[in-house]
């Protein structure tokens, strides 16, 4: 929990959101991951949504710790659906209960032009490769709570097959719901690379996306990193949580702040921080959006907990 997530904890104020910027990052975005034999991929691009169409441009959301950015996800693929033309959402957040235990949930049933019944789970990452890292258990959460390898097998093996297990085929009779025809899978985000070749570093043979969104990111120690450009100005803006999904989209004027303001903040606490950089001529010009990535209190951990 950064700087500014933990004063919205303790104000208690609730986060407000303009969904807009979330929705231009998702029509832009790619998949971290390839389709498989087994798996159809969710394509944001396909639903057809324009810009302007009907949809509740403003999310509230509680104040942190209770603020859940996943929540905010599954309210932009909603918000998408919601203003494409002849999209229908059946149910989102479905809980499967019988009398005996709780199965499962299953993220959103929609209905697309086809008539057909889709079951999507949805799931955005932001995942850390290991410095010399080589396989997908080497992208690891910004907190060190999650790996890249965990959350895809979760997906593909628990979460997307539970709309064909029986007793969820039950129950959603017995509660007069659609049963799903067809399933699909979106795990979006970022993937964060080390500073020094956070551009160019490649991890071939293990089905991640060629054209996913990448990032760098670097330590406290390492911060200095930051300062080095040459012929330019370079600032910086601390992303609140409920701004990691639009990032730069949600500033039209930035007023990023200088190295030495950035160095403070981020090294007050031990929580990642996701900074966008910005770079300008001189001081006549405007400040230009460059990239983005995550700075973090030490090197990365490898956790063996399987994500939930």
């Amino acid at each position: 929990m950064g700087q500014q997530d933990q004063q919205n904890h303790q104000s208690g104020t609730q986060i407000t959101v303009d969904m807009q910027p979330d929705l231009t990052w998702l029509l832009e975005s790619q998949p971290l991951m390839n389709a498989t034999q087994e798996i159809t991929l969710f394509e944001p691009k396909s639903v057809g949504f324009k810009m302007g169409n009907t949809c509740n441009q403003s999310y509230t959301y509680p104040a942190q710790p209770a603020y859940r950015l996943g929540k905010q996800f599954e309210d932009c693929v909603a918000c998408l659906l919601q203003g494409a033309e002849n999209y229908h959402i059946e149910h989102r957040n479905l809980v499967i209960q019988t009398p005996a235990r709780t199965i499962g949930e299953l993220d959103l049933i929609y209905q697309n032009p086809r008539q057909q019944v889709v079951h999507l789970e949805l799931a955005i990452k932001f995942y850390l490769l290991r410095k010399k890292g080589t396989q997908l258990a080497d992208f690891i959460g910004p907190a060190g709570h999650d790996r890249l390898d965990l959350k895809w097998d979760r997906l593909r093996h628990h979460q997307l097959p539970l709309s064909q297990n029986e007793e969820v085929v039950n129950f959603l009779t017995q509660q007069k719901i659609p049963l799903p025809t067809h399933r699909q899978l979106l795990l979006t985000g970022m993937l964060f690379y080390a500073y020094e070749n956070w551009q160019t570093t490649t991890i071939e043979g293990l089905n991640v996306n060629p054209q996913h969104q990448r990032g760098w990111w670097l330590t406290h120690q390492e911060l200095e990193l930051l300062q080095h450009i040459y012929g330019a100005q370079r600032a910086f803006i601390i992303l609140p949580k409920w701004h990691w999904i639009g990032g730069p989209r949600h500033y039209c004027e930035p007023q990023p702040i200088v190295y030495s303001e950035l160095w403070l903040r981020v090294t007050a606490d031990p929580w990642p921080n996701m900074v966008l950089v910005y770079e300008r001529k001189d001081d006549h010009q405007p400040w230009q959006f460059k990239n983005r990535g995550l700075v973090i209190e030490g090197e990365i951990n490898k956790p063996q907990k399987n994500p939930r």
